[in-house]
C-alpha cells in the first residue's frame, strides 16, 4: 500500500483548503466583517474536523470502504459508499469546470473551451494514474510556490497606494445577523469539503498524527484566507469586493506601486491553476477511489483513467457557464451537508457505541 509523511498530507490539505478559495470573496454577504466569517466557520468546523479524524482512529489499518464494511454492513456500506462517491464526483465537476472557465475567460481567451479542460484533465490523470503517493509528491513540490505566490500579493498590496485599512471598519458595524447568515456557505466550502480525505486517511504512515497535522493545516489555510480576504476588502472596498467577480483578479490588476510593479494578473492565473490542480485532483481522487470499492477492487486505474476522459464531456453538459454552474453549486445544499457533517457524525456515533458494546459483552 502506497504511504505519505505528516508534511505531504500537510501539503495536500493546505493546497486543498487554499485551492481557488483565494480567487473568490467568502463571506462577502457580511460585507467589511467577512474575515470574521472565516474564523468563526473556522472555530464552528472543528466538530466536523474532529469526526472526520475520530474515524481513522477506530480503524487504523482499513480504508473507507472496509470501515463502512466493519461498522455498518455491506448492505447499507455499498449504498453510502456511492453516496459519497456521487458527492465527490459533484465536487469535481464543478472546481473542473470553474478551473477551465476561468482559465479561459483569463489567461486563453482564444482557445477553445473543451481543449482546455481536456489538456487540464489529461495532467490529473497522468498524475492520478501512478499512484496517490505521487499526487502527495506533487503537492510537496508545488505548494511552497503557491504560498510564495500567495504571500508575494499580501506584501505587494500591503505598499499598493490603493491600500485603505480603513475599508474594514467598522467591525460589526452591520451588526452580527450578516456574519450568522453567511456561516453556512463559508463552514461547507471550504470546510466541509475536507470528508473527502475520509478517502485517503489510511494512506498515512503515522495515523497517530492525523488529528494534529488536520487541525495544524486546516487552521493555517484559515488564517491565509481571512488574510486574503482583509487584503481584497482594504484594496477594493467591500461593495467592489461583492460585485466583482474575481476579486483577487481585480486586487492585483489595481496594484501600483510608484508606477513600476503594476497590472500582476498573471500571478492569479497561477494561483488559479495550482489551486484549480488540488482541487480537482482530490475530488477526482475520491469519487475513484468509492466507485472503485464499490466494486470490490483495489485498483482505480481504469475509473481514473475512463471517468477523466469523459469528465470534460460531462462537465460542458452539466453547466452552461460561471452563473449556472454556481447556481447548481448552491443548489445541492441539503445533499452537500448529508454528506460532509450528518452522516461523518453518525458514523462516528454509531461506531462508539458499537464498540462499547462490544467491550461489555
Amino acid at each position: 500500500m502506497e504511504r505519505i509523511s505528516n508534511i505531504q498530507l500537510f501539503t495536500l490539505i493546505v493546497g486543498f483548503e487554499i485551492g481557488s478559495t483565494t480567487l473568490f470573496a467568502l463571506g462577502i454577504g457580511a460585507k467589511q466583517d467577512a474575515w470574521l466569517v472565516i474564523l468563526i466557520s473556522f472555530l464552528l468546523s472543528t466538530i466536523l474536523l474532529i469526526a472526520f479524524t475520530q474515524i481513522p482512529r477506530y480503524y487504523p489499518n482499513k480504508n473507507f470502504s472496509e470501515i463502512l464494511n466493519v461498522a455498518l454492513g455491506t448492505k447499507i456500506a455499498k449504498p453510502l459508499l456511492l453516496l459519497f462517491g456521487l458527492y465527490f464526483l459533484s465536487q469535481t465537476t464543478h472546481n473542473f469546470y470553474e478551473f477551465g472557465m476561468l482559465i479561459n475567460l483569463t489567461a486563453l481567451p482564444q482557445t477553445p473551451f473543451i481543449v482546455i479542460l481536456y489538456l487540464f484533465i489529461f495532467v490529473v490523470i497522468y498524475v492520478l494514474s501512478l499512484g496517490f503517493e505521487v499526487l502527495a509528491r506533487t503537492g510537496e513540490i508545488l505548494l511552497p510556490y503557491l504560498l510564495a505566490f500567495l504571500i508575494l500579493t499580501f506584501i505587494v498590496n500591503l505598499f499598493s497606494e490603493t491600500f485603505q485599512l480603513g475599508n474594514l471598519l467598522p467591525v460589526l458595524g452591520n451588526g452580527i445577523r450578516p456574519i450568522l447568515d453567511e456561516l453556512p456557505s463559508v463552514i461547507s466550502f471550504p470546510y466541509g469539503e475536507m470528508v473527502v480525505f475520509l478517502m485517503f486517511w489510511h494512506h498515512l504512515k503515522d495515523k497517530v498524527s492525523i488529528r494534529k497535522i488536520t487541525f495544524l493545516a486546516v487552521g493555517f489555510s484559515a488564517v491565509l484566507l481571512m488574510l486574503n480576504l482583509i487584503i481584497m476588502v482594504a484594496v477594493l472596498g467591500p461593495e467592489l469586493t461583492a460585485n466583482t467577480e474575481l476579486p483577487l483578479l481585480e486586487t492585483l490588476l489595481s496594484i501600483n506601486i510608484a508606477e513600476i510593479i503594476t497590472n500582476l494578473d498573471s500571478v492569479a492565473v497561477f494561483l488559479m491553476f495550482i489551486g484549480g490542480f488540488f482541487k480537482t485532483a482530490i475530488h477526482f481522487m475520491g469519487f475513484c477511489l468509492a466507485f472503485t470499492w464499490l466494486f470490490n477492487r483495489n485498483n482505480p486505474k481504469w475509473t481514473i483513467t475512463i471517468s477523466g476522459i469523459l469528465l470534460p464531456l460531462f462537465a460542458t453538459f452539466r453547466f452552461t457557464g460561471l452563473d449556472d454552474q454556481r447556481w447548481k453549486g448552491q443548489e445541492g445544499g441539503i445533499y452537500s451537508i448529508l454528506v460532509y457533517s450528518v452522516l461523518p457524525i453518525l458514523l462516528v456515533i454509531i461506531i462508539y457505541l458499537k464498540k462499547k458494546t462490544n467491550q461489555t459483552r
